[in-house]
């Protein structure tokens, strides 16, 4: 995460409007400001992340700021803000908030850093997801996972969305022994493991079912961007297919559907192996269990995130035949994002 966001920020570093893509090709005598500020329901505290550079002659050098002002209000009213006082390897400023947002907030940041001038941006926390219907269905003969997922969209505008896909397995485990005195087997207690992970994507064999998304899905990790611990730790940070709706496109039932592949893999669910004298045998028992998280992201948010996804996974700028990156920001008279998302899951169940 260290490399990405100081990416981020020699990227970001460059005067820029309001909710607007922009490159960095040329040169800029000036410093800026960037910022981040990303609520959800999906965690308990909120950071808030200011940052000034120094001006591009070729790079930036990011720069902790001193005697900074931050405010946050939400529908009007200031909330509390919690600054670190402690060092960090990235040179970040952040503040934090343990304010639980809501569905529908309107959300306000300012920052003004002396000698770079001041920073702000706005955006609204989307509502729930909508009623929605999914199933996943396992491929047996490729392992592949889909998921099949029917929901309404009350946005006439078209909403924007994710979906991820949670695996847990349980494993029992039991070895048979053979005690060194007495030469006697014996069976060792059963130990019980169990870890979750996050599904990765794969890729569509057939387009077909993608009558929701105005273009075809990305993988990205949303916490990624959120977080200042950059763990990149498979279950608590999932990969998500993210979406744009299109508006008006519906199915028949006068609701929007779309399907998506995942990689799945699942070990048969007992094994018995018999070993030599010394060894003695073992066997092993795996169940499995899945649980499907939808996301609903702000229009700023939605858009950073696929900016990243372009960003990372633009092949032409590896070679020098093509500018390195477009960078979204809605932040004026600095760069960085001022977005939300909201998080809805189903409980864990197995698959038939």
């Amino acid at each position: 995460m260290k490399r990405v966001l100081l990416h981020i920020l020699i990227l970001s570093a460059v005067l820029c409007g309001c909710e607007r893509t922009f490159d960095i090709s040329g040169q800029i005598d000036e410093g800026t400001v960037w910022m981040s500020f990303i609520p959800s329901n999906d965690y308990d505290t909120t950071f808030f992340i200011v940052q000034a550079t120094t001006p591009l002659a070729g790079s930036v050098v990011p720069v902790l700021t001193s005697g900074e002002s931050v405010e946050v209000r939400v529908n009007g009213q200031t909330i509390s803000l919690e600054k670190n006082y402690r060092s960090v390897p990235d040179r970040l400023q952040f503040y934090a908030t343990d304010f639980a947002f809501h569905p529908g907030d309107k959300i306000e940041t300012v920052a003004t850093v002396p000698g770079t001038g001041a920073v702000s941006a706005s955006c609204r926390v989307p509502e729930s997801f909508p009623n929605w219907e999914a199933k996943l269905v396992k491929n047996k003969g490729t392992g592949t996972l889909f998921i099949n997922l029917e929901y309404d969209d009350n946005d006439d505008e078209g909403g924007f969305y994710g979906a991820a896909v949670l695996q847990d397995s349980e494993e029992d485990e039991q070895s048979e022994e053979i005690d060194p005195v007495t030469g006697e087997r014996y069976w060792t207690e059963i130990r019980h493991y169990s870890r979750t992970i996050s599904l990765q994507p794969s890729a569509m064999t057939s387009m077909g079912e993608m009558s929701a998304a105005s273009e075809d899905p990305v993988s990205v990790i949303p916490r990624y961007y959120n977080y200042l611990s950059y763990s990149r730790e498979q279950g608590l940070q999932p990969y998500v297919q993210i979406w744009k709706d299109v508006p008006g496109s519906v199915s028949s039932g006068g609701r929007h559907r779309i399907s998506l592949a995942l990689r799945c893999n699942e070990a048969d669910a007992r094994f018995e192996f018999n070993g030599n004298e010394n060894v003695g045998s073992y066997w092993t028992e795996t169940s499995y269990k899945y649980q499907i998280v939808l996301y609903r992201f702000s229009e700023s948010f939605y858009n950073y995130l696929k900016a990243q996804y372009n960003k990372e996974h633009n092949g032409l700028s590896a070679v020098g035949l093509a500018p390195g990156s477009f960078v979204y920001t809605n932040v004026k008279g600095g760069a960085g994002v001022c977005g939300a998302y909201t998080v809805n899951a189903s409980g864990w169940f197995g698959l038939d």
